[in-house]
């Protein structure tokens, strides 16, 4: 699964992934740029890419914990994560699947080792460090009748890389540059996808031992993504 990540540089982000900046967006990004986000958690508000109405590439933000539209009342259920082999059959993700698909934004991610506590926390990122995107699913879910809508996104799974594979027995689905355009396309369905939900090439990653301060949500320091 992937159930924490970072955005270190947020500035980074437009200029590395070509795209424009929504409003709230604008807004997020003065709060948190003096510092950046090591410790993304769910629940929390963070950026997604999704085109806009002129099909432009746009930054907005998202709660993550899928809740779908269809939702009423109090979910049941907040899932984080879906599985990249079931989700175009899932009840819970198949409309996501066919006409809301997403970037999620990163820069790296951690993951847990161990079946029993204290499980040992990792930090992967990319080689060369660069900014890159996960494979979201989004929704706008309304909590009552007039209340305001909540955008809310997941991030898809598949099957562990090389890197991965000793740590855990999934990872999210890490899109390559030239296929962001076709993931949000809302013109191709997800079987016109189904080809990009595959393990991300681990010659270009590294994965290293990180303190369990990340352990609590609350922390958010560049000492999170220290090696130990």
């Amino acid at each position: 699964m992937c159930g924490r990540y970072t955005i270190r540089e947020l500035r980074l982000l437009e200029a590395a992934l070509g795209v424009l900046s929504s409003l709230d967006f604008e807004e997020f990004t003065e709060k948190v740029n003096q510092h950046g986000l090591y410790n993304v958690a769910p629940s929390h508000f963070c950026p997604v890419i999704r085109p806009n109405k002129d099909g432009k590439p746009t930054l907005g933000l998202a709660r993550w914990g899928l809740i779908p539209s269809w939702v009423k009342g109090k979910p049941k259920m907040q899932p984080i994560n879906a599985k990249s082999e079931t989700a175009a059959t899932s009840g819970m993700f198949r409309q996501a699947m066919e006409r809301r698909r997403c970037l999620v934004p990163a820069d790296g991610f951690y993951e847990w080792q161990g079946a029993k506590p204290p499980k040992q926390p990792y930090f992967i990122r990319m080689k060369d460090d660069k900014p890159f995107a996960f494979a979201g699913l989004w929704e706008r879910w309304k909590p009552a009748e007039g209340a305001e809508p909540v955008d809310t996104f997941t991030i898809l799974t598949t099957q562990p890389n090389d890197v991965l594979r000793p740590i855990h027995n999934r990872m999210p689905v890490i899109l390559a540059r030239s296929a962001y355009e076709r993931w949000m396309d809302r013109n191709d369905k997800s079987v016109d996808v189904a080809d990009l939900l595959k393990p991300f090439d681990a010659e270009r990653m590294e994965a290293f031992k990180v303190s369990s301060k990340v352990n609590k949500p609350g922390n958010n320091d560049p000492s999170l993504v220290e090696p130990i």
